[in-house]
């Protein structure tokens, strides 16, 4: 009877999403960085407005296939890593395994924390929607030599790197070799490039990418995060990390200059006009964000309709899946938890 009246609560509610990208699907980033706020988010999100639960969360545990933006994180360990696995699993939801590093060397295909991650993602398909997206060709080979039937994305981190100008030909080439690609931040505002590719629907958009759209920085920015995963005390590459960012004013906003328009934040007229030419996968971002409440606050911004005369409903619906963060628990936090205090375990 619940799952009656969810349907009927859900076919209610299509009025909010009428007139903003109505049949998207949807991939959060975040996972195994932000995951209790992203479960929370995606349990309510389920009872009260489940046509915008995502079908995919993304992310990766820091190892030497990944990158990270600000600080160096430590590696999941594989029960933690496996544990998330289920709990996704257990909501109907994919974890797409992103391994962003455009850099992988031949040296570093063997690593055996980053194959383990693969390993346990590939068994523990229960739901058949598990995927891994790469920024790196060479690791793409390698990944389809273990698991030929694993589904591969093409990460943006990949086309920011290619020499090559940027065409629909090299696009189209891409969707050959990639179950889906991502289109690079910048060129998701270019109707040129988008209405010129063949299979829209074997493409991904990310919404809400801050960098500015004429950036000529992010390869260079790529290449020294990669370099710091190789020598994360390295403090000169850390340096050079902060000042490519202060040299584009990646983190400058003024009341006098709006910026808005000049980054690759995507506005409800364009994202509607992906939308219209057949593009029907958005992807909400985090690798950009120090800490998950931007996150939580571009899930909303991106997922809720802003039409004035539904900002009421809109804002319940966000007030009610924020209010659920702060839901008292059942269980004290303990730094004892992980400990067992019995001699037969």
């Amino acid at each position: 009877m619940s799952s009656i009246i969810r349907q009927v609560k859900a076919s209610e509610l299509n009025f909010l999403l009428e007139s903003y990208l109505p049949e998207a699907v949807w991939t959060f980033g975040g996972a195994l960085r932000f995951d209790r706020s992203l479960n929370t988010i995606t349990t309510q999100l389920n009872n009260l407005l489940p046509q915008r639960k995502p079908i995919r969360v993304a992310g990766c545990p820091a190892c030497n296939w990944s990158l990270d933006w600000y600080q160096e994180r430590r590696p999941m360990p594989l029960p933690v890593y496996t544990d998330w696995l289920e709990k996704y699993a257990a909501d109907s939801i994919g974890v797409l395994l992103t391994f962003d590093n455009p850099c992988v060397s031949d040296d570093m295909l063997a690593d055996g924390y980053a194959n383990a991650l693969l390993d346990e993602l590939y068994k523990r398909d229960r739901v058949h929607r598990n995927a891994v997206c790469v920024a790196s060709d060479l690791l793409a080979a390698h990944i389809r030599s273990r698991y030929p039937k694993l589904p591969l994305f093409c990460h943006p981190n990949r086309l920011i790197m290619e020499p090559t100008r940027r065409t629909p030909a090299l696009y189209n080439k891409l969707a050959e070799q990639y179950n889906r690609v991502c289109l690079h931040p910048a060129d998701a505002s270019r109707p040129a490039i988008y209405t010129a590719i063949n299979h829209p629907e074997c493409f991904d958009i990310i919404i809400n990418d801050f960098l500015p759209r004429n950036s000529a920085l992010r390869r260079e920015h790529l290449k020294v995060l990669a370099d710091i995963r190789k020598a994360p005390y390295n403090v000169d590459l850390c340096r050079r990390r902060t000042t490519l960012a202060e040299r584009d004013n990646w983190h400058t906003v003024t009341n006098d200059t709006l910026r808005q328009k000049a980054s690759c934040n995507l506005t409800r007229t364009e994202s509607s006009a992906l939308y219209a030419a057949g593009f029907r996968s958005f992807v909400i971002q985090a690798s950009q964000f120090r800490n998950e409440m931007t996150l939580l606050w571009d899930i909303f911004t991106c997922i809720l309709d802003s039409r004035p005369d539904i900002s009421n409903k809109t804002a319940l619906i966000a007030s009610s899946i924020m209010s659920a963060m702060g839901a008292p628990k059942g269980e004290l936090p303990s730094g004892l938890k992980d400990f067992s205090f019995s001699n037969y375990e």
